[in-house]
This record gives structure tokens, C-alpha cells and sequence, in this order.
């Protein structure tokens, strides 16, 4: 899309059932209330490029196709996609003005709730900067923790909420990976966490919708220093790391309990804090086909994709846990 919108698809013709439909990743966003106030803790503080200068940019009115697709009436729309080395996706913030908004914030621990682990070179340095900064720490006694139950390790964590309350995770792994001797910055690569209703549930869905591949789920756990890490106390919960075969980034599915949950399947793209995750599919239609089968639900307008000439399209959709995503084709080259 020209006004840089790239949300999520997946899914193919029952024929093609059993293999991956995603062509690959897009981005991993969310809704802003201001880039201006936003654009500055990705760029500034932990030092992510950003395509272009994305503040420059004037807002552009969406038109009757894109108001559809995102269910927003009236409303200007820019967006700043930064890019996480070593990472297959990327990072977007959209911002969405003259329509009717509504800010929420999540719990870490409410279904549909993602969060942005960043791996970093000197945990101590960007938080130097972050404090500096007066930006909001999660983790209890705002100094990141060692999880790891060694004390020699040099692994260490924190908890972080963005502007708009996103949470980003940075981690210090130990030792660092093969690309740090050759990447400059601060940030060395990056990965997805989405905290579930039901992990069951959610890994039938995740592979009925878009085939992905589970790795054995943990069992039941708690620790200290993770609930000081994440500000939770008297939880529990289990993890499935996975991905989309055929594709590397890293999806960890989290489920909690002892702790009260609370859904955001209200939230609409254009809500600051409103999370979504988007892929390139083949066939659109077909995907959302696949994703009401599997019990997702469409979250565009009139409940089909918004297609346009040469077979570009999205749609927004939403997951069982409340997640949204935006799932799209590209238009297919001239002459084809």
C-alpha cells in the first residue's frame, strides 16, 4: 500500500492445505497516538533506523478502500517502519488522525497482547538513556534482572512500556550473537512474544490458519525473578516457541493464570496501544476463507478484503485471542 499500511494474510486454497500460505513476514505494529512523541523512543533512544524520515511526511486522507480496510471514517493516515537487524520482520507505528480513537493499554498478561523483545549490545547503556529519558519501567526496582539463575552470566532483562504503554522487552544475551562484530548499533536482532487465552486453542488455530510450527509446549512454572522481570506477582504461566515454516523469525505464545486477563477485542486499528502483525499470502480470499475456518473472525468492513487492481489487497482480521492482523497481496508485475 502507498501510504506504507502493511498489516497481515496468510491462508491458501484447501488444495494447498498443509503447506505454509505466508510468502513472508511484513510488519509487527502498532497504532500511535503521535509519531512525533513516539518515532523519537524507537529512533533516538534505542537507535533503530527508520526508512526515511518519517516525521517529514504530511499526513495522506485515507479513500473509500482504505477507510473500509481500516474501519476509520475521515481519517489522515502516516506511518514510520523501522528496520531490527538480524530480524525477518519489521517494526511500524501508525498513526491515524481526524477519526474517532480510543487509547487502552494492556496488562502483559491480557490475551492478544504483544510485545517487541529487542536483543541489545550494553543493556546498561540504552537504559541510561531510557531513564534519562523518563520512560516508564516495567520491571520491579526499574533495573534489569539476571533470569538465568547463574550468577556469572552476563544475560539480562527489562521490562519496558513505549509511549503509547507498548511493552518492549530488551535483552542482554550472553555470549552475544556472531552478528554483534559486525552491526554497529545498539540493537542486535529482535523476536515476537503474544500472550494467549488458551495456548491449546491458540496453537490449533495458529496451525489450521497459517500452519505454524510449534515446538514442545513448557510445563506450568513461576520464578522470582521473572515475575520482578515482567511486574507480575502470583503468576504462573507456559511457553510454545514457534514459526511459520519456511520463515525465521521467532513467535514464543504465552499463557498465564493466577492473575486477573482482560481481552482487547474492542480495540480497532486506529486506537494507540492496538497492536497488530502483518504477512504477505498468496491468495487473498482463500486466506480468509482458511482463517474463519480455523475461528478467526474480519475485522474489515463488509467482512471480505479490500482488493485493487492488479491483485494487491488487505484485510484486517483478528484471532482468537483478540490479536489483529492485517493480511495482504502484492500486485502482481506488469505484463504478468
Amino acid at each position: 500500500m502507498k501510504l506504507k499500511f502493511s498489516f497481515l494474510v496468510f491462508a491458501l486454497p484447501a488444495l494447498l492445505c498443509g503447506q505454509t500460505p505466508v510468502i513472508a513476514l511484513g510488519n509487527l505494529a502498532h497504532a500511535v497516538d503521535s509519531l512525533n512523541k513516539t518515532v523519537p523512543f524507537y529512533r533516538d533512544l534505542l537507535g533503530l533506523t527508520a526508512n526515511g524520515d518519517p516525521l517529514a511526511a504530511a499526513p495522506q486522507a485515507l479513500d473509500a478502500d482504505m477507510s473500509r480496510f481500516t474501519g476509520t471514517q475521515g481519517a489522515k493516515f502516516r506511518a514510520a517502519v523501522f528496520r531490527i537487524p538480524g530480524a525477518t520482520f519489521g517494526w511500524e507505528l501508525t498513526e491515524f488522525t481526524g477519526t474517532a480513537r480510543k487509547a487502552d493499554r494492556f496488562a502483559i498478561q491480557d490475551p492478544g497482547c504483544a510485545t517487541l523483545a529487542l536483543q541489545v549490545r550494553d543493556i546498561e547503556k540504552v537504559m541510561a538513556k531510557l531513564k534519562a529519558a523518563g520512560v516508564e519501567v516495567v520491571t520491579t526496582g526499574g533495573a534489569p534482572v539476571n533470569p538465568t539463575g547463574n550468577a556469572s552470566s552476563k544475560f539480562r532483562e527489562v521490562v519496558v512500556r513505549d509511549p503509547d504503554g507498548f511493552f518492549v522487552e530488551l535483552q542482554q544475551p550472553d555470549p552475544l550473537p556472531a552478528s554483534a562484530a559486525t552491526l554497529t548499533g545498539d540493537v542486535l536482532g529482535g523476536s515476537i512474544q503474544i500472550s494467549v487465552e488458551d495456548m491449546d486453542a491458540s496453537l490449533k488455530f495458529y496451525r489450521e490458519a497459517f500452519s505454524f510450527a510449534a515446538r514442545p509446549t513448557g510445563a506450568w512454572g513461576t520464578n522470582e525473578t521473572v515475575l520482578k522481570l515482567i511486574g507480575l506477582q502470583g503468576a504462573q504461566w507456559r511457553i510454545t516457541h514457534g514459526s511459520i515454516p519456511g520463515l525465521t523469525a521467532d513467535f514464543a505464545l504465552i499463557e498465564y493464570k493466577g492473575v486477573a486477563r482482560a481481552a482487547k477485542r474492542t480495540m480497532s486499528a486506529a486506537d494507540p496501544g492496538s497492536p497488530a502483525f502483518t504477512m504477505v499470502v498468496h491468495d487473498l480470499p482463500a486466506a480468509v476463507d482458511q482463517w474463519k475456518a480455523a475461528g478467526g473472525s474480519v475485522v474489515t468492513g463488509g467482512g471480505t478484503p479490500v482488493m485493487r487492481a492488479g491483485g494487491a489487497g488487505n484485510v484486517f482480521v483478528r484471532d482468537v485471542n483478540g490479536l489483529m492482523w492485517e493480511m495482504f497481496t502484492r500486485a502482481a508485475p506488469k505484463g504478468k
